[in-house]
């Protein structure tokens, strides 16, 4: 991978740190000798990783736990960085909500529109405006990678809101990309498939029905920084980049029915799988 380090100034804010592409993301930076602020929920998690990167390639690093949810959230992570220069932002914290529209909570879509939606964008306006007031030695850059998800593409049954906070992160992260070249900010929208986190492990489906390959997520993270300031938006892995294209060629109501319709299988296969489970554990009870 290319040495961000000559083109990119300044330290690296991650949110979403704590775990899978996130977590990589930190890793891979560290390798590089960028200074990390490791922002998520999980202070334990964040202080085990700042620990590693530390120890592993004597980089500093800021620990900061947070619920970018909560009220004042992005400006208050924006204050607790103000004696630094952050000159990378990636943008990877974000939650799921999976299951049919109207049987959800609404207060859990809006806790989800929150964090996919309202964080990425207050972060890279605060950020953003530091980073193109900041004064840049020789060619170097600053950089923002915001994180969607392949689901951007288009409309997923049983991931609705999801689905739609992501397709707003793809279409922020392209304006953005054309707004802030003159700034000399390269923005990234990096937009995985099925990857191999506990965001993954946690969905209530049979992922093992779904014609997707998993990715590891250190694969992600570096098809993310290796695209930083080449493209507008990357989507990891061939199957997936397939996915995401051919709604170029097809009714837009193509690819929204059959993901609705092989989502469907999935959870119903793993509902299946878990009353087995559960009647096998009763009979041994």
């Amino acid at each position: 991978m290319r040495n961000l380090k000559k083109t990119y100034e300044g330290w690296a804010l991650i949110t979403g740190a704590s775990s899978g592409i996130g977590k990589e993301m930190a890793r891979e930076l560290a390798k590089q000798k960028f200074d990390l602020v490791l922002v998520a929920r999980n202070e334990d998690a964040l202080e085990q990783l700042a620990q590693e990167l530390v120890s592993k390639h004597g980089v500093q690093t800021r620990v900061i736990p947070l619920d970018l949810v909560q009220d004042g959230a992005p400006q208050s992570l924006h204050a607790r960085v103000s004696d630094i220069d952050v000159g990378l932002l990636v943008a990877s914290a974000g939650i799921d909500e999976m299951g049919p529209f109207l049987d959800k909570d609404y207060a859990a879509l809006r806790r989800m529109l929150r964090l996919n939606v309202d964080a990425p964008s207050e972060l890279a306006h605060l950020f953003g405006r530091n980073m193109a007031t900041q004064p840049k030695q020789g060619k170097k850059r600053s950089g923002i990678i915001l994180v969607s998800s392949l689901f951007a593409y288009q409309g997923i049954p049983n991931f609705a809101v999801y689905a739609a906070t992501k397709a707003y992160v793809l279409t922020l992260g392209e304006a953005l990309t054309a707004e802030m070249k003159k700034n000399r900010i390269d923005v990234l929208t990096l937009s995985p498939g099925l990857t191999a986190t506990p965001f993954a492990a946690g969905l209530k489906l049979n992922a093992a029905r779904l014609p997707m390959i998993p990715q590891r997520p250190n694969s992600v993270a570096r098809v993310g920084l290796r695209n930083l300031g080449r493209k507008m938006s990357v989507v990891s892995g061939p199957l997936n980049k397939f996915y995401a294209w051919e709604n170029r060629l097809i009714p837009r109501s193509w690819p929204v029915n059959l993901f609705g319709f092989l989502i469907g299988h999935a959870m119903k296969s793993y509902q299946r799988r878990q009353a087995k489970l559960n009647k096998a554990n009763k009979a041994r009870a």
